[in-house]
């Protein structure tokens, strides 16, 4: 029996408080939410017997709200700690990813004409230590809710929960050496063992088809995690890569 609720859940922090109230609920054999949806629709597939008002109070004990409605939302890729999988790519779902991009790309360029010649590899740290200043700027602004989404998928922060807390502090400190160009190999390195980590997360979450938040740009936006994540981290790892041998061999 499938039964949907109205609820007024709102991002992957909500979906983790949730979680192991209705994962623990022997009545409740899988459940979804479609964050995307301004309703925020719960769905919830129950077993025969089961009550569908417990579903309610369990939402209730968790600090939310969820009223029945008649039949489930016609809408899919909801976000959820199931592994079905999403409907595909959709350019407007990665429309934030895409103006961080290009504010990085207008960055790198400013920075770059302020020297009257373009240097492709001083570019590519200009580029590196933009990218991580943007993307550390909105996991900031909800440190517990990021630490929260990242656990979700990050190998590294499963297990430690301190590292998912200090990472945006990480990727703000790699992009003040990257724009000063300051402590070259260091940074590089560096970068290159936390996009590797990550990267290993990532694949695993997009070929296991979780319809889990990405938390590259925090919680502040309902990114869906997708091969758009996986060439994100390869390529800041290929760049990380390229320059450390470029100064080694230098």
């Amino acid at each position: 029996m499938q039964q949907t609720y109205e609820t007024n859940l709102r991002c992957q922090k909500c979906l983790t408080t949730i979680g192991p109230l209705l994962d623990a609920e022997e009545g409740v054999l899988n459940w979804s939410v479609d964050l995307d949806d301004p309703k925020r629709p719960l769905t919830v597939d129950l077993a025969d017997k089961a009550d569908s008002d417990r579903v309610v109070k369990l939402m209730g004990e968790a600090g939310y709200q969820a009223t029945p409605v008649s039949s489930p939302p016609s809408k899919q890729g909801a976000s959820t700690q199931s592994t079905e999988p999403s409907t595909g790519f959709s350019l407007s779902n990665y429309k934030p990813l895409l103006l961080v991009v290009a504010y990085v790309l207008g960055a790198t360029a400013i920075a770059e004409s302020i020297h009257g010649e373009v240097v492709w590899p001083r570019a590519m740290s200009y580029f590196m230590g933009f990218f991580f200043l943007g993307f550390a700027f909105f996991k900031l602004l909800d440190i517990p809710a990021f630490a929260d989404a990242f656990s979700s998928y990050d190998i590294v922060a499963k297990r430690n929960r301190a590292y998912a807390l200090a990472y945006p502090w990480i990727e703000l400190a790699l992009g003040i050496l990257f724009v000063s160009r300051t402590l070259p190999i260091l940074a590089n390195c560096l970068t290159a063992i936390v996009m590797a980590v990550g990267l290993v997360g990532v694949a695993g979450a997009v070929l296991r088809k979780q319809t889990i938040q990405c938390a590259c740009l925090g919680t502040v936006f309902n990114l869906p995690m997708s091969v758009v994540t996986i060439v994100e981290n390869s390529v800041m790892l290929a760049i990380a890569i390229f320059m450390l041998m470029r100064h080694l061999t230098s």
